[in-house]
Order: C-alpha cells, then sequence, then structure tokens
C-alpha cells in the first residue's frame, strides 16, 4: 500500500467517523392541512439517491438465512432475513388519504386515536417512507413466532440494514426518524401496503431530503443521555 493509499483511507475512517457521531433524530412534522401551503419535495434525483442507499444498507451483517417456506416464495425472495417496503412521496400522501378515510368509515376507535398521533403530521412533512420488517421464523408449533436464537439474529441483522440506511441519509444531509410505527404496524396497513402478514415491523423510517417550509422539527430526545462510553464499556482484563 502507498503513502498516498493510507492517506486516502486515514481520510475515509474520518469522514465514517465523522457520519457515525453526527446522525441523530430529525422528526419533521407538517399538519396535513398545511400541505397545500407547499408543493411536493420530491424529485427523480431524491429517487435515485434513495435507492442507491436501500442498496447500500444491504450490505448488513447477517447471520441466518430467512425461513425459505415462510418468506422466499414470492416476489421478494431473497435470503436476508429483512424487507424494505419504500413509500415516495406520492404514496405517502395515499397512505396519509388512506388513514384519514378510516377515521370516516370505520368506527373502531384506532383509527381516530392514529390521526390524533403524530403520524399523519410526519406523512405529510417526509419525502419517503420505508417501512423495514424482519422476518421471523414460524414456530415449530405453530402460533405466534417465539423469540429464538435464529429470530435474535434476524432482528439484529434488520436493525444493522436501517442503520446503514440512517447513515446514508445523514451523508446525504436528509433528515431521518427511525419510528416504532404505531397505526403502520396495524395488519390492515400491513394489507393495504402489500406487506407480507407473517412479517414483523422493526421500523417506520421517515426520510426528508429537503428542508420543508412551515414544518416542525423535533431533535431526538435521549441522544444527549447515553452517558460517557466509560459508563457502557469497559475493557476486559484477564490473567
Amino acid at each position: 500500500m502507498t503513502q498516498e493509499d493510507r492517506e486516502s483511507m486515514q481520510a475515509d475512517h474520518e469522514v465514517v467517523d465523522r457520519i457515525i457521531r453526527a446522525r441523530h433524530t430529525r422528526k419533521v412534522m407538517l399538519a396535513p392541512e398545511r400541505l397545500a401551503e407547499r408543493s411536493v419535495v420530491w424529485s427523480s434525483e431524491h429517487e435515485q439517491a434513495l435507492r442507491t442507499m436501500i442498496e447500500g444498507a444491504a450490505w448488513a451483517p447477517f447471520h441466518r438465512r430467512a425461513h425459505e417456506e415462510t418468506h422466499r416464495q414470492g416476489e421478494l425472495d431473497s435470503v436476508v432475513p429483512w424487507r424494505f417496503h419504500v413509500l415516495d412521496k406520492q404514496a405517502c400522501l395515499a397512505l396519509l388519504d388512506y388513514l384519514q378515510k378510516q377515521v370516516e368509515i370505520d368506527a373502531d376507535p384506532r383509527w381516530a386515536r392514529a390521526w390524533q398521533s403524530k403520524i399523519k403530521n410526519m406523512l405529510s412533512a417526509c419525502g419517503a417512507l420505508v417501512q423495514a420488517t424482519w422476518l421471523p421464523d414460524p414456530a415449530e408449533a405453530g402460533g405466534e413466532p417465539q423469540l429464538t436464537d435464529n429470530n435474535v439474529e434476524h432482528i439484529a441483522a434488520t436493525g444493522a440494514a436501517i442503520q446503514n440506511l440512517l447513515l446514508a441519509a445523514e451523508a446525504r444531509s436528509w433528515r431521518s426518524y427511525w419510528s416504532s410505527g404505531g397505526i403502520l404496524r396495524d395488519p390492515q396497513v400491513f394489507e393495504y401496503l402489500g406487506i407480507g402478514p407473517r412479517e414483523s415491523l422493526l421500523g417506520s423510517l421517515f426520510l426528508t431530503p429537503e428542508e420543508v417550509d412551515g414544518a416542525t422539527l423535533i431533535q431526538g430526545g435521549l441522544r444527549d443521555q447515553r452517558g460517557d462510553v466509560s459508563s457502557w464499556s469497559r475493557w476486559v482484563q484477564l490473567p
């Protein structure tokens, strides 16, 4: 390796370290009734950037293949134990409209609660939404999947893929928020989005590539509470 190669790699390391430390939650919210006041912030360049980011997320480590009979028989048949379901701006607005209509036609209080939550505001403001699911192995005796060693591996791998996507977003100065999903976990919403009923949501990832006029930006509340490295890391001393 030449000196020039070593210097280039060192520069790359410093960029990666800086992006990891800079990444933080930025929740962008806009009331749906204010959508008419601004143009849709989503372009072909944004779409291509997101495609590149998602392709990069696939390089997360995974140690166990997704269960073949349960998760690898349809259109999405990769061995990786995660699936990314991507909604661009227009799809986000269609989902927003769907949620509002459920409030009007379905008396189940879960829809009204969902409409009072922050989900609608984040759908209004974001450029794209990625529904990131992990793929549980089925329980041997039937019923709900269990937290087996395999499934722990699947969750960990999916989390790594999500982090790759969030870091890629940070590198492009996109705002990102990893949400637990709320109503977006609902089986009826899964069906509307074409997500398989045996998939399990690990995160609804709201991505916003541009400033949004009139939107509220909320920073993550736990970023500064993680403590010094000495409070969660130790160097093992052995005889």
